[in-house]
């Protein structure tokens, strides 16, 4: 099926597409914030980091990335485009395959790396995924602890 709009209009389109700052983002960072509380330090968008993480957690050694259904290709939603086909199989593959390694970098460097997708901040998704996040974010803090660690200020 041919695109609906025209080549110049497709790109305005894609042009619009932030890499950063998406909504799903912000509620991730969101859930982070209040199952943690203001006592933690919370880094958005680690530059330093392979990968650049949406948040990390420094002192749990937490990596947590909110992967967009399109660009890292869900299993769910994620689809390769009817046009241009010669172009997008191979880009979506290599962030699919990049996103693996940057992955298998952070866990070399001592972090875990949760991943969540895009349509895990939709509708009725969010509740349970505000809740799986807040459980093991508990968790995790609660090893931290018990591993005899002062809770940070």
């Amino acid at each position: 099926m041919p695109d609906i709009f025209d080549p110049e209009k497709r790109s305005e389109i894609m042009s619009r597409i932030r890499s950063t700052g998406t909504t799903p983002e912000a509620l991730l960072y969101q859930i982070v914030r209040l199952s943690l509380g203001h006592r933690w330090r919370i880094r958005t968008n680690a530059r330093d980091l392979p990968g650049q993480p949406d948040i990390v957690v420094p002192t749990l050694s937490l990596a947590i990335f909110a992967d967009g259904c399109f660009f890292h290709q869900c299993p769910e939603h994620g689809r390769i485009p009817d046009t241009n086909r010669a172009y997008w199989e191979p880009k979506l593959a290599g962030n699919v395959r990049r996103d693996a390694e940057n992955s298998e970098k952070l866990r070399k460097l001592g972090y875990s790396v949760w991943r969540y997708w895009e349509h895990d901040f939709r509708g009725k998704s969010l509740r349970t995924t505000r809740e799986e996040i807040d459980h093991r974010l508990t968790r995790r803090v609660m090893d931290w602890q018990n591993a005899g660690r002062p809770r940070p200020r």
